[in-house]
């Protein structure tokens, strides 16, 4: 008898557990697995949707890009136009200029080399003591200015260098080149025209023009609005040269 009491009792308990138990696992683990895929689901939406959130701003950032890109070159299209315009302009003025001086004529018997329209009568040219080492910087400036624009040509640039270094106070020809802003090469040897007229204009006091020069330029190499509202003097050659109003 108390053996089937026994045995009825361990019945009881695997019903219970089987019952009761079990399910209540499964239920649990059941649970566990939706949760996980909820998570993992989750997880993947919010992979997609930074995607998504990354393309729109690399979309965005390309096309604020490409906006900039074309305003930035129509900019750049009306900075030249503007520059062409204004080349143009200039161009217009210097050959209006040009045809508006009379051209000089080579002085027969005179003080000076050139007779020009508006000779100054209170013009004095004076003589200037070089250093040899200034000698040697001035001869090569000129060569590489008017090498080949003959005696009078580099006489005249010869007078500019000197007339500006006497009104600026310039205590050097090097000093003045650099500070003018010279482009000639002073690396090539000085021919005769060069010494003959470095000689002439600085050391004997002589001019080839009545009138004081400070700027010249060449406009077949440059256009230059800035120099032609200085005051013309005189155009030989390919240069013209100025004074100061």
């Amino acid at each position: 008898m108390k053996r089937f009491k026994r045995l009825a009792a361990v019945v009881s308990l695997s019903l219970i557990i089987t019952i009761i138990i079990v399910p209540c696992a499964v239920f649990f683990a059941n649970a566990q697995t939706i949760e996980g895929a909820t998570a993992t689901q989750s997880t993947t939406e919010n992979i997609d949707s930074d995607r998504v959130t990354k393309a729109y701003v690399d979309d965005k950032n390309l096309t604020n890009k490409q906006t900039q890109d074309t305003t930035q070159k129509a900019k750049s299209f009306d900075d030249a136009k503007k520059k062409a315009d204004k080349t143009a302009t200039v161009v217009k003025k210097a050959n209006a200029a040009i045809s508006n001086h009379p051209a000089a004529t080579i002085s027969v018997g005179g003080k000076y080399l050139l007779d020009i329209a508006n000779p100054d009568p209170s013009y004095v040219s004076y003589s200037i003591e070089l250093t040899d080492y200034d000698r040697d910087i001035l001869e090569r400036l000129v060569m590489g200015e008017a090498g080949g624009e003959g005696y009078i040509g580099c006489c005249l640039v010869a007078q500019a260098i000197r007339d500006t270094m006497i009104s600026d106070g310039y205590k050097s020809v090097d000093a003045l080149r650099k500070s003018m802003g010279y482009y000639g090469s002073i690396y090539t040897t000085p021919n005769e025209d060069v010494l003959n007229a470095v000689k002439f204009i600085f050391d004997e006091g002589g001019a080839a023009v009545q009138h004081n020069i400070v700027y010249f330029y060449a406009p077949n190499l440059c256009t230059s609005g800035w120099h032609e509202s200085q005051e013309f003097v005189v155009a030989h050659n390919s240069h013209r040269f100025f004074d100061r109003w």
